[in-house]
């Protein structure tokens, strides 16, 4: 019997992967990576974009309803704030809803604005660039800023000609020297009141975390090498300088002028009528 038992035992047959078999096997599921990982890639990619414009759109909806509240643009939080004026018009929280706009570029004032800080940045966790037409953002003490003009207002040299324009923001004259002016590229020239800006998925020109504000919010993250400005011929650039010219171009990747960034604007007509209680009735 114990012969037998041997015999048996020593009969055993392990089964396992040979080299060519486990070759094959790492061979196919490389296969399958190299498919799975560059559309896990695109729908990461395409979930961020889907992100950042509904982010701007929010904004500027946000942006609609302060006007309608309080007859005036919100100001931009100026980059370099920190503490309990982040968020907030101006950078302050002491100041009133519409005043002087001494930095008419900065982020968004979500805090002002009554919209989570989430909102205020795009969908790869940097700051939404924000600017005005400062002269937009004073105090008119007219809101809604649709309000006719009346004899009152004509006689109290308000408004130029009875019933024939409209008070406060409507009515403001606008310098050509701070009006937003959006090139798209083999289009015409669009003027702006108010302009939100993603500096897309590399991120350069946009306000960054730094320490200058305590991991809040900072300086504007650079360019690889080169001066900003339109005159570079780099479209991203012309959209990180600070003055009032931005470029709205197809998004491109590589080459020598790669273009990743997403803008939302409106003129102060549409902005005021977003809303649908009406509209300014202003020649830009």
């Amino acid at each position: 019997m114990g012969g037998r038992r041997a015999a048996v035992a020593g009969g055993i047959r392990r089964k396992g992967f040979t080299l060519a078999e486990m070759s094959m096997v790492l061979v196919v599921a490389g296969v399958v990576m190299m498919i799975v990982f560059p559309a896990l890639s695109y729908v990461r990619v395409s979930a961020q974009r889907s992100l950042t414009e509904s982010n701007l759109q929010s904004l500027l909806r946000a942006a609609a309803v302060y006007v309608q509240v309080n007859g005036c643009l919100p100001c931009p939080t100026p980059a370099g704030v920190s503490g309990a004026g982040f968020g907030r018009v101006r950078g302050d929280t002491g100041t009133a809803a519409c005043g002087g706009c001494a930095q008419a570029e900065g982020i968004a004032p979500f805090v002002s604005l009554g919209v989570p800080q989430s909102t205020a940045r795009d969908g790869w966790g940097r700051w939404i660039t924000m600017r005005i037409d400062p002269a937009l953002a004073v105090n008119f003490g007219v809101a809604p800023p649709t309000s006719p003009c009346t004899a009152a207002d004509v006689t109290a040299g308000i408004c130029a000609q009875e019933k024939m324009s409209q008070k406060g923001l409507c009515r403001q004259s606008l310098s050509a020297a701070n009006r937003i002016n959006v090139q798209t590229p083999g289009g015409p020239v669009q003027q702006a009141a108010v302009i939100f800006v993603s500096h897309g998925a590399n991120g350069h020109g946009s306000f960054v975390a730094g320490a200058i504000s305590n991991g809040l919010n900072g300086e504007r993250l650079p360019f690889p090498g080169g001066s900003l400005g339109c005159a570079s011929g780099v479209a991203e650039k012309c959209n990180a300088d600070g003055d009032v010219n931005f470029v709205n171009a197809p998004h491109a990747v590589g080459g020598t002028n790669p273009f990743d960034d997403s803008l939302a604007f409106m003129d102060r007509n549409n902005l005021v009528s977003m809303l649908g209680n009406g509209s300014c009735h202003t020649v830009w």
